[in-house]
């Protein structure tokens, strides 16, 4: 059988050592750094405490650090709800870790009310620029029809482009696509080598449909699965790798 299995798109996280730093050749308020170093050396109340100065005084990555450190309950007791807020404040002003993750919380209704169509709208935002996990959570939505008007081909095109940039979520649901016949014609070489890709980032709900897909193919086609699940793996996996692997 075909194991079909989608969810959102995984939260980008504030990575105390990971995105705050990787900002730090920009312009900085005064006071960002150090909460940056605060944060860094696990002073986390100090960190929350600079973030919250500048996120009043309308900074966008401390309004996403702060939102990040109330979902975490990092120097304040957990709130998702004032996660949220800060979220769409930063999001507002166009940080794409805001917007992805003000999107999930939308399609979650984790702190604030649960709204597919706007968590649509973020996820479009980001999509059109060619954010691999926002095409994924946007197939998404539209593979199920929810905040927007179900359509299996638009669902379908997301995720190849997703899959093209090595999204585990997208290339496992591109090859059930491919296996089960929908949105595209049914071709059992194609799901094995798409579902073989998503496997090979260690996807096991991946690794089981390709065992299936695998069992569905003659000699001949296992030939050219074979072929083709290394070309894609090649293309679509290894230079993804340090990329799916480092903290969003």
């Amino acid at each position: 059988m075909w194991f079909f299995f989608w969810r959102v798109v995984v939260m980008c996280r504030f990575a105390v050592t990971g995105i705050l730093l990787i900002m730090a050749g920009m312009p900085a308020w005064a006071g960002f750094d150090e909460a940056v170093a605060a944060a860094n050396d696990g002073k986390f109340a100090e960190a929350f405490s600079e973030f919250s100065a500048l996120a009043e005084r309308g900074e966008a990555r401390a309004q996403q650090a702060l939102a990040w450190m109330y979902y975490e309950g990092q120097g304040r007791q957990r709130d998702y709800a004032k996660a949220a807020y800060w979220y769409r404040k930063a999001a507002e002003q166009g940080n794409v870790t805001a917007q992805i993750n003000l999107a999930q919380m939308l399609a979650y209704g984790k702190g604030i009310p649960r709204d597919f169509a706007e968590a649509a709208h973020w996820w479009r935002k980001l999509a059109e620029q060619g954010d691999a996990r926002s095409q994924a959570a946007l197939a998404g939505l539209y593979y199920r029809g929810k905040g927007v008007t179900k359509d299996i081909g638009q669902a379908l095109s997301l995720w190849r482009a997703a899959a093209e940039q090595g999204n585990i979520e997208a290339q496992r649901n591109l090859g059930l696509m491919y296996g089960k016949g929908q949105g595209v014609a049914q071709d059992d070489v194609q799901a094995y080598a798409w579902l073989n890709a998503a496997a090979e980032q260690d996807d096991r709900v991946a690794a089981n449909s390709r065992d299936y897909a695998w069992g569905q193919l003659d000699t001949a086609q296992q030939q050219q699965a074979r072929i083709l699940a290394q070309q894609y793996v090649e293309k679509y996996v290894e230079p993804f790798k340090e990329k799916n692997k480092s903290p969003h």
